[in-house]
């Protein structure tokens, strides 16, 4: 506030009686001057209430507190899971429980598994900590952090997913806006987006009324990351969903569907910079994921063209074409091949 000690021993002084001596130092302006500190101190606390009563401004348990009186609670992190191949001596076991990791991220085995004549096993995996860092990519677990008996290698076919961060204070914000703009009745669209949205792992979900006949809606929905929800979601927001939904509804709940976007372009170039691309035009795709109706041509032009070691391009190509590239409200873009000449 605009209130400082100085200001308010001075009010304070300007109303002592004229009789006395308020000069600095003297035990009247002394006196003042703590009762201005104390003051001072208060004017913080209202300052700091003031900000912690409305959800513009609050922040952590206060926002927490603030969007609890209409219903809605911050996302908890989830853990990440997927499937691992264990390759080893027909017959060894991999007890649940144990552990295997990818670099420092260690996962546990859920069901216990014996190696098979061809020599391999596969078995669930969770995450030990929750968060994105569960989220890896295929071929990221590949070792045991204590020796099995009979075990010689672990690798993740695909990637694993599922896992996500607590619920940020500007995503908490966000979603208590959208609740707030988008008129909730019983049942309607948006009534069903705030229930998804509402389950931890769910990044964004869409609603499509009546998409089968009277009585039916679909759920569309991705995970925090903008992408592909994994089964273990889809299933979670269902049964969620169906305890609360009205009667006679037939709810359907499912993932995004992916489309590849192609690249080809010929660059100017200094070192190897196919990564740096893939990375960007990535990075674009995923910005855009769930929100807009096309891929820009023009931005996966300036996706390029940003990439540290490019100087130019010509004859780029999305899809095969030099126009946008449509996808619908159902389709998320992910990045297929990129060909660089």
């Amino acid at each position: 506030m605009a209130e400082t000690i100085t200001s308010i021993t001075e009010r304070l002084l300007a109303e002592v009686p004229e009789q006395y001596d308020t000069t600095e130092g003297t035990y009247t302006y002394d006196i003042e001057k703590s009762v201005a500190v104390e003051f001072d101190n208060a004017y913080d606390q209202l300052e700091t209430v003031r900000k912690q009563s409305h959800v513009s401004t609050a922040s952590g348990t206060y926002l927490e507190k603030c969007v609890a009186h209409f219903g809605l609670y911050r996302k908890s992190a989830t853990y990440a899971t997927g499937n691992i191949i264990v390759t080893g001596t027909t017959g060894a076991v991999l007890p649940a429980g144990s552990k295997v990791a990818a670099g420092n991220v260690m996962f546990t085995v859920n069901d216990t598994v014996t190696i098979g004549d061809d020599g391999t096993a596969s078995a669930p995996v969770i995450c030990d900590t929750a968060g994105t860092q569960g989220n890896v990519s295929a071929g990221y677990i590949n070792r045991f952090p204590v020796t099995i008996s009979g075990l010689l290698r672990v690798t993740n076919e695909h990637a694993t997913t599922g896992g996500s961060n607590d619920e940020t204070d500007t995503q908490l914000r966000e979603r208590y806006n959208e609740y707030i703009s988008r008129p909730i009745t019983s049942g309607n669209k948006y009534q069903y987006i705030s229930w998804a949205k509402s389950v931890p792992g769910v990044g964004d979900a869409k609603c499509i009324p009546l998409w089968n006949g009277p009585g039916t809606v679909k759920l569309i929905i991705v995970d925090t990351e903008n992408q592909i929800a994994p089964a273990e979601l889809v299933k979670k927001v269902k049964e969620y969903i169906d305890d609360l939904k009205p009667v006679g509804a037939d709810l359907t709940v499912g993932t995004a569907e992916e489309i590849a976007i192609n690249v080809s372009c010929k660059i100017e170039m200094t070192g190897n910079v196919t990564e740096n691309i893939k990375k960007n035009i990535s990075e674009y795709l995923t910005k855009i994921s769930f929100s807009k109706g096309y891929v820009s041509y023009a931005k996966i032009g300036q996706a390029i063209l940003n990439t540290d070691g490019v100087t130019d391009y010509t004859n780029l190509t999305v899809n095969q074409s030099t126009n946008n590239v449509p996808i619908t409200e159902t389709q998320i873009a992910v990045l297929g091949v990129l060909k660089i000449d």
